[in-house]
């Protein structure tokens, strides 16, 4: 079955470029688009699509709130913001949005092929500079002695299914590879976030990758 996306972003040029790279993929539909924070919320309320591809920076809507628009509206939508802003700032604001993922403009390509799929299946998908950036503002709180670091509440296997939760594997798979029930899995999972004061898999995904533990 093909993924169907949406594809807002308010330059017409950008549009037409990402939907030549996109329309390469036989796997993929582009149901709709949106040159426009308002007209993507429309269009996903109308379609529903799979994945969501959208503009940090448009007009009438900014990407955030047009990510939270678009999860009101269509829970099932994984949101990816393209963007060409790698600030910290617009990172984290995109995640506690919902955002799945977070590609940079100046990397898409095969890059945005490969987040479609990560993010539709479940997975957050940050681009490898953005990565980079977290690491090195963690490391440097780390070396202020500024952080409070909730990860020393882990217990040895949560700090385990903590990093093969990171690094893309599904409860089910986790529970295969380490000989565990789903249930106590799941149950790891929800202890996790909540010492960690997590609400997503993509805020997960970004607190290993501030710890250097994926990349």
């Amino acid at each position: 079955m093909r993924l169907r996306l949406l594809l807002a972003d308010d330059h017409t040029l950008m549009r037409q470029g990402l939907r030549h790279i996109l329309e390469s993929n036989s796997e993929f539909d582009i149901v709709a688009e949106a040159s426009s924070g308002i007209e993507a919320v429309e269009a996903a309320r109308e379609h529903k699509p799979d994945v969501a591809i959208v503009d940090v920076a448009m007009k009438e809507l900014n990407g955030i709130e047009t990510t939270s628009q678009i999860l009101k509206h269509s829970p099932h939508t994984a949101v990816l913001i393209l963007s060409m802003y790698s600030d910290e700032r617009y990172v984290l604001r995109a995640v506690k949005a919902g955002a799945r993922g977070y590609v940079l403009k100046n990397s898409a390509g095969e890059e945005l092929i490969r987040a479609i799929y990560a993010v539709q299946k479940g997975t957050a998908f940050f681009s490898p500079a953005v990565a980079r950036i977290f690491q090195d503002g963690f490391a440097r709180l780390k070396d202020a002695s500024e952080v409070n670091d909730r990860f020393e509440l882990l217990t040895n296997r949560e700090r385990q299914i903590y990093q093969l939760l990171a690094e893309g594997n599904s409860n089910k798979e986790i529970a295969n590879r380490l000989n565990l029930s789903l249930h106590t899995v799941e149950t790891h999972r929800w202890r996790i976030m909540e010492k960690l004061d997590l609400h997503s898999t993509a805020e997960l995904v970004l607190s290993a990758v501030r710890r250097g533990m994926v990349t």
